[in-house]
């Protein structure tokens, strides 16, 4: 089990690190696929993960040279850290509310399905659509808090929907996205790994993986930083699109299995 869990963690964080995915949003489908453990537990492992992934993504970029502008970073990164806490508490709610643990899963499948639906939707038709460039400051920090709750609240790191809107929002190229969007998933995962080491100290889980998927972690972070750097936007592009529509099936069948199941 740990072997698997740390070769699809390897895989999704290379990935994530490539196309600004974060890699949550490919682990936390897989491993409810696998099926080894609940969707708690699910969530802690994918959140590690993207978390140890951004933080070797974040040291490659900056060393690399990478640019940005430090408010932006700074207003969305407030906010993704308050949407983390919101988007905790959703979950633990839905958790209440649905005792079953499929439906848990399938819920949290489905609402990723509708959402990379979107996803691909603006993607594929993104030339046609006029971006902006926002400069208010607190509407940065809403923007934040959004993909701060979707992030957590899915497991998922939140790569796709923060590429689509910082592309929208900020007029940014993918190679930008990318950037920003690992800084984003760091902040949002900061404060869910808060909330569950710190704050709720009462849930116990099951860490023998952890180690593990840290390593793998640490390795797709640092390959998939290096690949993105020698890539040209359209190929980053080309990456993103075809993991989104795999995503997009995975997240359908596990929708079905959970609802069904």
């Amino acid at each position: 089990m740990i072997w698997i869990y740390s070769l699809v963690v390897l895989c999704a964080t290379t990935i994530g690190a490539v196309a600004g995915l974060g890699g949550g949003v490919i682990i936390k489908p897989c491993f409810d696929m696998l099926a080894f453990h609940d969707a708690a537990t699910i969530g802690v492992y994918s959140s590690i993960a993207v978390f140890t992934m951004c933080i070797v993504s974040i040291f490659k970029q900056l060393r690399h040279g990478a640019r940005f502008d430090a408010m932006t970073v700074v207003m969305i990164s407030i906010g993704s850290i308050l949407g983390g806490f919101v988007g905790e508490w959703v979950f633990n709610q839905v958790n209440v509310l649905f005792p079953s643990e499929g439906m848990v899963k399938g819920t949290q499948a489905l609402l990723l399905a509708l959402t990379l639906v979107g996803i691909l939707i603006y993607t594929l038709n993104k030339e046609k659509i006029r971006t902006i460039r926002v400069r208010n400051k607190l509407v940065i920090v809403l923007l934040g808090l959004f993909l701060g709750v979707v992030s957590v609240f899915l497991g998922i790191g939140g790569g796709p929907l923060n590429i689509a809107l910082l592309t929208l929002f900020f007029s940014f190229d993918m190679k930008e996205c990318v950037v920003y969007s690992i800084a984003t998933i760091f902040f949002s995962q900061l404060s869910k790994l808060f909330q569950v080491f710190v704050l709720s100290s009462s849930v116990s889980y099951d860490l023998s993986p952890v180690p593990m998927i840290c390593i793998a972690a640490v390795a797709g972070g640092y390959i998939g930083t290096w690949l993105n750097n020698r890539l040209t936007n359209r190929q980053v592009e080309k990456v993103y699109v075809a993991t989104m529509i795999c995503l997009l099936a995975l997240s359908c069948f596990n929708a079905a299995r959970g609802f069904l199941g």
